[in-house]
């Protein structure tokens, strides 16, 4: 599962799904991306994000022993109300985002396009193998089940397909039936709206859990992931002795442009996937990463100037996706680490060399099935499935965190993690790379207050964070300038919820009851961000 999109920071991975784009639009978000690789400032750790005792409930895998020993991809089961099938198990892939179906899984409802929980008309492609999906989105009560009990329940969009083709140079797509019958994917992953618009968070159904069994009240939009099941929902408890790796907001598409309010008001926006650096045969560059669920073969575009070679990979006991022609298949001895933030103090790690066969690691957990090379683009890696045998995984929705605990069943030279380290290496650089330059030159932005503007040159230091905001410091100016991911405890009211991603700034003292400078949308389109 997973999406492979030929620029590697959106997903790059075979069976996922996403919409067809514009290559305008494209084109100006992977612009944004690469401003941001280049703008990158040195990291600092702070606090974690805060979290309460509150909610959470375990969702099995139904394959945790195949899951736990092997590179299978997890599965779990669900259901929806009203229809036909009471459970079915289907893949749970953190490399997309939605749930589409086929009629042997949902049934829409009889006014089809005229019920009130019709949504609107949808399309999908998974742009790996080149299958491409068209139906239809209605809202749907989705059941997540342990065994056969209906754990958790989430009120999200479903689209049920009417129509499967192949896409122009579709590189492994054969269709059975036209109709779909039989199609289902389930994606719960997140950076599926950078230019794809429907795979948007209100169709997550970990992250719009509206009810749970034993508990009036839902949880908060995450969840961890170990080779036993998911957590969905993030307490105090749950999150202890994880790394926390910041995430950059996805802004485009904006919450007034989804198909359908999520279900948490908490979830306020999308995110970009992790930022790391990526060192493959000793060189290292900074690129996106993506913990994928869904593929057991990596994809790698490794830094500017680094050439792979290539040649087949494993045929057995399933054939590798980058046994392609030509071959894609990265050879035994290549060397591959991810470092967060980077290799200097990283709070989290992992690395592998390429093996036998130019397959896995012989001993080593995390190493991919097989690694799939493409030289175009920024640098990118997916982690596969594979992630999960040295760490536990975790999504924060709410406040834009992933997050990595090694479990001890990887060596600690291949898989490690430190304890409520935080990296925020690259998060806005883009933004803060700029405010370092303009904001000394006199100017504002709309009504915005002057809070920024000074006739001296800045002096900032590195990128730090302190929850909910990530900021630097303006030494010359003794200001605090900042971005919040979360609700700030200065703006504690009832609005409060509509003023995370906005800009702050403070004095001296550090990031508390901050001057709120107006919408971070409005300032990356000043800087040159959006």
């Amino acid at each position: 599962m997973g999406s492979s999109y030929s620029n590697q920071i959106v997903a790059r991975s075979p069976e996922s799904w996403a919409l067809v784009l514009a290559m305008s639009s494209w084109r100006r978000v992977a612009a944004i991306l690469l401003i941001s690789s280049v703008c990158s400032l040195t990291a600092k750790a702070g606090s974690g994000p805060l979290y309460t005792k509150g909610a959470s409930v375990f969702i099995p895998f139904v394959n945790a022993t195949d899951v736990s020993k092997s590179d299978a991809s997890p599965q779990i089961r669900v259901g929806f109300s009203g229809n036909h099938n009471s459970s079915f198990t289907v893949t749970m892939d953190t490399g997309s985002v939605g749930i589409i179906v086929g009629s042997n899984y949902f049934t829409p409802p009889a006014k089809g396009r005229a019920d009130p929980s019709f949504i609107g008309p949808g399309s999908e492609t998974l742009t790996s193998s080149g299958y491409y999906f068209t139906g239809d989105w209605y809202k749907t009560t989705v059941h997540l089940f342990n065994d056969t009990t209906a754990a958790a329940s989430s009120t999200v969009p479903v689209m049920a397909v009417t129509k499967v083709a192949c896409i122009e140079g579709a590189r492994d797509c054969h269709i059975v039936d036209h109709k779909g019958v039989d199609v289902h994917y389930f994606g719960v992953g997140f950076a599926g709206g950078s230019g794809l618009p429907q795979g948007t968070p209100d169709k997550n159904a970990f992250l719009n859990v509206t009810k749970i069994s034993g508990s009036g009240s839902p949880p908060s939009p995450g969840y961890i992931l170990t080779t036993q099941g998911a957590h969905i929902g993030l307490t105090s408890n749950n999150t202890k002795g994880f790394a926390f790796i910041k995430l950059e907001p996805l802004l485009a598409p904006t919450l007034e442009q989804w198909q359908s309010a999520p279900a948490s008001p908490n979830v306020l926006t999308d995110w970009q996937h992790a930022r790391g650096t990526i060192t493959v045969n000793g060189v290292s560059g900074r690129g996106g990463i993506l913990f994928d669920t869904g593929v057991n073969t990596g994809f790698l575009t490794p830094p500017l100037g680094v050439t792979v070679k290539t040649g087949m990979g494993p045929t057995t006991p399933h054939k590798a996706e980058c046994n392609t022609n030509p071959p894609t298949c990265a050879v035994s001895g290549t060397t591959v680490q991810v470092s967060f933030p980077d290799q200097s103090q990283p709070v989290a790690s992992l690395n592998y060399t390429v093996g036998p066969n130019n397959g896995a690691q012989k001993g080593n957990p995390v190493s991919p099935y097989a690694v799939s090379v493409d030289h175009t683009g920024a640098p990118f890696l997916n982690t596969t499935v594979r992630i999960l045998q040295g760490f536990a995984y975790l999504y924060d929705a709410a406040n834009g965190f992933v997050g990595l605990k090694a479990t001890g069943n990887a060596p600690p030279r291949f898989a490690m993690s430190k304890p409520w380290g935080v990296a925020v290496e690259g998060v806005f650089q883009c933004f803060f790379g700029w405010a370092k330059v303009n904001f000394g030159s006199g100017s504002t932005i709309g009504s915005l207050s002057s809070a920024f503007v000074a006739t001296a040159p800045r002096s900032f230091q590195p990128t730090e964070y302190s929850w909910p905001y990530t900021y630097i410091y303006d030494s010359y100016n003794r200001k605090h300038i900042g971005i919040s991911s979360g609700v700030p405890a200065s703006d504690n009211m009832p609005a409060a919820t509509s003023l995370a991603n906005n800009v702050y700034t403070w004095g001296a003292s550090g990031p508390s009851n901050g001057t709120n400078e107006g919408a971070l949308a409005a300032w990356l389109a000043a800087a040159g961000c959006q």
